[in-house]
């Protein structure tokens, strides 16, 4: 996955699920970002720590499996 914010907001289009529900994966997996930051942070207007991102990239890969379940 190259950038993990890019497939977030794919998945959010497609409206599976939301952006309260990407958040509580990442927050899960380990995420700083507060949740009203959180859509600034996955549309790449906020800069971001490399920790973030890989909290992000393991809830986004949690939600598109629960998505094809």
């Amino acid at each position: 996955m190259d950038d993990p914010r890019r497939t977030a907001r794919d998945l959010l289009q497609r409206k599976d699920r939301g952006l309260v529900d990407l958040w509580i994966l990442y927050w899960n997996h380990g995420g700083r970002c507060h949740p009203f930051d959180f859509d600034a942070f996955v549309h790449d207007v906020l800069p971001v720590e490399w920790f973030d991102l890989d909290a992000l990239a393991v809830a986004v890969e949690e939600l598109a499996l629960e998505s094809i379940a």
